[in-house]
């Protein structure tokens, strides 16, 4: 579980749900994490009592209050993001707030966390407080455990004037503060039986003051606090820049020292209101008012951590939470070109059609010669691991970009678009799909969305239509006549093969395959990509067969009967949003509601993040944050305002 991520398409920041920074990725989000464990701890120096915050009570969130002075444009510098007094409410910003107490200590202690937009460094403010009736000498620490190029080994860190350096070859983590730290260590960690630097901590508070170790190492700094009285606080300002080399990770260091100390937080705080700014001037954004304030941040929170999972070069990874390794010795940190694509439907219907151009750039090197996409992707284009045995296709893995794209047509008319990425991804993705249907127009055998069984699936071969579909409409638009017609002959083949094959005559609803009439959420596809309308009674029934046997004591909805991926049926967000699509292309508003409500009841209870799963007793299950699941919610609340925008009109 990671409710805390930072990122600016470079470098990418998780804490866990203790308050400890578990991951940090560069240059890619999602490839090369760097992390193991970067802890924070304090010790009363006159108990001789020391502490690591990860076991104190905690809450965690993103912090949604400033003071007006904090906010103001001009004000840089003048007033502290820690700042407690005449606060404005309501904001979603990337800047985590981590609340730590320990009554037993009497000590509060606030950690404020954030990533430049465009600089790669990682921003930390703490805030310690005494809590108790008398004065106090403590000491702060902050301790780092890499695993740099993913291995202990061979790595060296070293003090260096004002700054302690770990390095690896060509990647270079700087640390550093204001005040000075005024304690250090370097040294073995992990290995020989020695566990680390921050033992040094433990046993005494006392830091060895060794300035340079290499091999499987770790480094912990401290600031001595010096008679804090009752009341008061400490503030200490900490960074970690990152870069290719010794001299330009420096070079940032010092352009960090000489800037106000609370300028990184209100440029990240400016920055990304004005991203989220963008959706306001749309006509949807008129009906915003008409939803609950929990769902309108949660719209926009969910944007954040859609593009918190963007890497600069167009690559969207499924998850940045490593945890997930405990069920298996891989990661969601790949680009699977399904989830990439539905993300680029979300943000299209938010008008962020730039970034949807990164995404297709990222298609356009990855796609293979012969015109399908594999599995999953590196964010740096590679092919991912799989699970699949040769050709290690999903087929909707091809026909969502080519919808997508054509989606961008739609949504943003830009011409330069479409015609810029004709050649290399429309014309071999949709040949590729006429080519793998049938003469009966079933798709060939492939895995389905799941990634669990192979066969001839109806949501696959739904995608596959409105990949073709698409591809010939963007033809059309282009003037590609002989094109438009064969991609059009072989999307309508393969609808009519659908409504022919994949239709259980007997259960009066479709079915998931060829060969097998269970019930699953993915059938929302048969109205979603234009197959049937979605008021149609074929699909109705489907529906309400999804809706009613899939549906959860939690309230959300499963993937399928009797699933046992991470427990027995849990209910999906991404599950659980596409009925409320549904209800909303029926006009059944309120219904519609009360889905969209459970996905923001049911995401972590204070940052807003939403996993992969829902347990029946509440729980979070599988992945957090899971970036699917934020941009479902993000096109599903655009599909909400958009049909009260509709209804208002008609009323007019």
């Amino acid at each position: 579980m990671r409710p805390l991520v930072f990122s600016n398409g470079q470098f990418l920041v998780c804490e866990d749900e203790k308050g400890v920074i578990r991951d940090l990725y560069y240059p890619y989000v999602g490839l090369e994490n760097h992390g193991n464990s970067m802890r924070t701890g304090v010790c009363d120096l006159d108990k001789q009592l020391c502490s690591w915050l990860e076991n104190w009570n905690l809450e965690q969130t993103y912090k949604s209050s400033f003071s007006r002075d904090f906010i103001k444009p001009g004000t840089s510098g003048k007033t502290e993001v820690t700042e407690k007094k005449n606060l404005s409410e309501g904001y979603v910003s990337n800047i985590g707030e981590t609340y730590f107490e320990n009554p037993e200590m009497g000590l509060r202690i606030h950690i404020y966390d954030s990533i430049h937009p465009s600089l790669n460094y990682f921003y930390r403010i703490f805030e310690i407080e005494n809590t108790s009736n008398t004065s106090r000498n403590l000491r702060f620490f902050s301790t780092h455990n890499y695993r740099i190029l993913e291995d202990k080994l061979a790595e060296t860190a070293v003090v260096d004037r004002d700054f302690l350096i770990h390095y690896k070859r060509n990647r270079y983590f700087l640390h550093s503060s204001s005040p000075q730290f005024d304690q250090w260590a370097v040294g073995d960690a992990e290995w020989n039986g020695f566990e680390g630097t921050w033992k040094d901590m433990e046993d005494d508070g006392l830091l060895s003051g060794n300035v340079v170790a290499h091999g499987s190492v770790d480094s912990t700094v401290g600031w001595t606090i010096s008679n804090l009285q009752p009341g008061q606080s400490k503030v200490i300002h900490f960074w970690i820049v990152t870069g290719k080399n010794y001299t330009s990770t420096v070079k940032l260091h010092n352009r960090i020292k000489d800037q106000e100390d609370n300028s990184l937080f209100r440029k990240v705080f400016s920055f990304w209101n004005s991203f989220i700014e963008r959706f306001t001037i749309f006509p949807e954004y008129r009906a915003m008012d008409q939803l609950p304030d929990k769902i309108r941040r949660m719209f926009y929170r969910s944007l954040l951590a859609t593009i918190s999972h963007m890497d600069i070069n167009g690559s969207l990874i499924a998850s940045c939470d490593t945890d997930i390794k405990q069920f298996g010795a891989d990661y969601y940190t790949y680009c699977w070109p399904r989830d990439a694509s539905w993300a680029v439907v979300a943000l299209d219907s938010a008008k962020y059609h730039n970034l949807s151009l990164e995404v297709f750039d990222f298609y356009s090197k990855v796609i293979s010669e012969k015109g399908y996409f594999l599995h999953k992707y590196t964010p740096a284009g590679d092919f991912g691991s799989t699970w699949h045995p040769v050709p290690m296709i999903q087929i909707d893995e091809t026909g969502l970009p080519l919808y997508a794209l054509y989606n961008n047509w739609l949504m943003s008319r830009n011409v330069w678009t479409i015609g810029r990425y004709f050649m290399s991804i429309v014309v071999p993705a949709a040949n590729y799909l006429a080519s793998s249907i049938d003469s009966d127009g079933l798709p060939i055998s492939s895995f389905d969305l799941w990634e669990e069984r192979k066969g001839v699936h109806t949501y696959s071969a739904c995608t596959i239509y409105a990949g073709l579909y698409g591809a010939a409409e963007i033809a059309k638009a282009l003037g590609h006549d002989v094109e438009f017609e064969y991609w059009l002959k072989s999307a309508k083949k393969v609808k009519n093969a659908i409504i022919e094959y994949l239709y259980d005559e007997q259960k009066q609803r479709f079915k998931r395959s060829l060969h097998d009439s269970t019930i699953d959420s993915s059938l929302f596809g048969v109205w979603y990509f234009g197959i049937l309308p979605s008021d149609d009674e074929r699909v109705v029934n489907t529906m309400k067969a999804i809706e009613y046997e899939l549906s959860r004591p939690s309230g959300g909805i499963a993937r399928y009967m009797d699933d046992n991926y991470m427990g027995y049926m849990n209910s999906w967000i991404i599950c659980t949003l596409w009925v409320a699509q549904w209800h909303i292309a029926i006009g059944d508003l309120d219904r519609a509601l009360e889905f969209i409500n459970w996905c923001a009841d049911n995401s972590h209870p204070t940052t807003g993040l939403m996993a992969e799963q829902v347990a029946n007793d509440g729980s979070l299950k599988s992945v957090l944050p899971l970036m699917w699941s934020h941009s479902a919610f993000v096109l599903t609340i655009y599909e909400y305002l958009n049909a009260i925008s509709e209804n208002y009109c008609k009323l007019q």
